[in-house]
């Protein structure tokens, strides 16, 4: 890994920075594919206690380059899923994505796993396919009066 680039297990200290990466990459990379109205109702949940309560079910890391938090992704090695992994909208599309899912991949092999499932965002299921997801089926994850489009997909390790 580059020496300017590390992952760490995430931190209560750090529930600011997740708060803030993830509904940046909903309000500005997600917004481009999905309606406004899907877009209020899902970061509504998305807050402190909300994050810190999901601490306790899953697992969390943090990306940090040059000592700042520009990424984060939640896992579950007991049902072999990816839940998230955001990169800070200014730091999208310079290989740090890869490179945190590179480390979960690590983190599902310790744990034996034989399959990475994820749902994947419909602006994400490109970036997954390059790092050997295939997709499964269409999937709609329900909010309060929203559905956000996604794809069930999934990895062979």
């Amino acid at each position: 890994m580059k020496k300017d680039i590390k992952i760490r297990k995430a931190k209560e200290i750090d529930i600011e920075d997740i708060e803030r990466i993830h509904k940046s990459c909903i309000q500005k990379t997600n917004a481009k594919i999905y309606d406004q109205k899907v877009i209020g109702e899902w970061i509504e949940p998305i807050n402190f206690q909300n994050i810190k309560k999901q601490f306790e079910s899953t697992k969390w890391f943090v990306l940090e380059k040059d000592n700042k938090i520009v990424g984060f992704a939640q896992i579950a090695l007991d049902d072999d899923s990816i839940y998230q992994i955001n990169i800070d909208t200014e730091y999208q599309k310079q290989g740090l994505g890869v490179l945190l899912y590179k480390f979960l991949e690590k983190e599902f092999k310790k744990n034996n796993t034989e399959k990475i499932n994820l749902n994947s965002t419909l602006n994400a299921i490109d970036f997954y396919k390059q790092l050997g997801f295939k997709e499964i089926k269409p999937i709609k994850l329900k909010l309060k009066t929203q559905e956000v489009k996604m794809v069930k997909m999934e990895k062979l390790l």
